[in-house]
This record gives structure tokens, sequence and C-alpha cells, in this order.
């Protein structure tokens, strides 16, 4: 960021804290290399002018500090995994479809209009600001065609491509890696609490590759349910494309729920289960 356009933000507002949000993070220049932290930067600049997106504002530095941290907008709600499991907050149906818009919204702005793919897609990446969803964290996103491929496995265990854990094929990363991830986000949305939340990473992992996903909750609408579970199917090529997502996302109903139970039996033989976790995944 220019001095003289941070020096005008701070004139305009009392306090800079107030437009930092919780979720800063600092990216040493020297540990990424020139090119990389530029990268980044560009990449944040290009994204953040859409309403769904946190706003980049620029880079800064403490004078004894030898990281830069970036100024974002802030998010006064929080991260969407901390308000799914506030209990205080009523979160009915026509809200969990609002959400489930705003986020892809956001995503097909990035795969469309910008040619982004998120690479990082899971609730404690998205934040909430006055009711608004406010996608964030692109510190993994790349340009769509660009070669990333599953040199290593990171964040979120329930949120990493399947088809990005198996080590012994290397896999490209692309935007149907955010389709994937959309599905486990609407299903949380709907359910208020993480997947398989009762287990842990080697059994989710193993469920996973095996072709099973969350149940669907009860008194949800049943093209959401559908929809959901297209996108979380293992095969990328079954998942449909944002511009499919987003149609209908559009097509439902947020008056009428249209619930009903369609239960998911997963898809069988998709992956035998012969892994160490420890070593293919590094949570962040």
């Amino acid at each position: 960021m220019r001095l003289k356009n941070l020096k005008k933000l701070l004139r305009k507002k009392k306090s800079i804290t107030k437009y930092v949000t919780e979720m800063v993070f600092c990216l040493h220049i020297f540990f990424y290399g020139t090119y990389k932290f530029f990268f980044k930067i560009k990449i944040m600049k290009i994204a953040s002018h859409h309403p769904n997106i946190i706003r980049f504002y620029g880079i800064t530095k403490l004078q004894y500090e030898k990281k830069y941290s970036l100024i974002l907008e802030n998010a006064d709600n929080g991260t969407l995994r901390d308000y799914l499991r506030n209990d205080a907050i009523t979160f009915k149906w026509k809200e969990q479809l609002k959400f489930a818009k705003e986020i892809a919204s956001a995503i097909l702005w990035l795969h469309d209009d910008k040619g982004i793919v998120h690479r990082d897609l899971h609730p404690n990446n998205v934040l909430i600001h006055q009711n608004t969803i406010k996608l964030a964290d692109f510190g993994r996103s790349s340009l769509k065609g660009t070669d990333c491929y599953n040199t290593e496995v990171w964040g979120v265990l329930l949120y990493v491509d399947p088809k990005a854990l198996n080590r012994n094929i290397p896999y490209k990363i692309n935007e149907k890696s955010d389709i994937y991830n959309l599905g486990f986000l609407f299903w949380e949305l709907t359910s208020r609490k993480p997947p398989f939340d009762d287990l842990e990473n080697d059994y989710i992992t193993c469920k996973i590759l095996s072709g099973k996903r969350e149940e669907p909750v009860l008194d949800t609408n049943v093209k959401f349910i559908e929809l959901y579970q297209k996108c979380w199917k293992h095969e990328p090529d079954e998942r449909p494309n944002i511009s499919q997502v987003n149609s209908e996302l559009n097509s439902i109903d947020s008056k009428n729920n249209n619930a009903s139970i369609v239960p998911y039996e997963g898809e069988k033989n998709v992956h035998s289960c012969q892994i160490d976790v420890n070593k293919i995944c590094q949570q962040e």
C-alpha cells in the first residue's frame, strides 16, 4: 500500500484497529521470496473487490517487526465456524440459504471473473460482517491453470479434496477442489457443527476416502441436499462448476424448505484406506 494512501485511511478513521480483522496474518518477505510475496498481494488486490470477499487495504510493518501484516476489512461477527456454534444466534433456513448464496457468489467471482482458485475453503476462512459473508485468507490461492500439485497436504482435513490425499498419484488442485469444499460448507450451514465431529482424523480420512459423507440434517431443503451431495463427489468431473451451483441455488425457494429425508449412502469402493494420517496431513 502506498504511504500516502495509508495516511489518508488513518486520517479518516480514528483507529486503524477497527479496520483490521482478527484474522490478519503475517508474511515474511524473506521467507516467501520477493516474487511469491507480491504475488499473494496481487491475488488479494484482484479478489477483494466483491461484497462477499474481505476487503484488502494494503500492507504495513511495525518499526521493530520483521514481518509484514495485511490490513484487512474488519469482520465484526468473527468466523462462520464460531457463528454457527453460537446457540444464542437463531439461524433458520432463510438465513442458511442466504449465506450459501453469498459464499457461492464470491466463488463465482473468483473462478469466472478473476480466474482465481481459493484452494483453502473452510468455515474458519469465511468471516461474517454485519450478517454478510466475507470470504478471507488467500494465502494458498492460485490462478486457474497454474500447475499446483499436491506436493503436500495442508489445512483442515475435512475440507481437503480427497483426490489430493493420495500422495502416490499427483493431483492438480483446481476449481473443482473449491466445489468439493462448498459441499461440506453447505452441509455445515444446516447442521451448525463440523462434519464427523465425533471422530478422530484417521477415522475421518478413511470414511472420506471410502466414499462416506455426512447424513443430511432433518428439515433441510431437498434441492439443497442434492446440490451439496453433488459438490462433494469424490471424482472432480462429477462435481458441478460454480455457475451451475449458483444457478441451482437461485432456483431454491427461501420461504419453503420443502424438507424431507434424503439419505446419503455414499460412493461405494471409491478408494481403499491404508494410510497414516500423521504422514499425509499438516493441520493448520
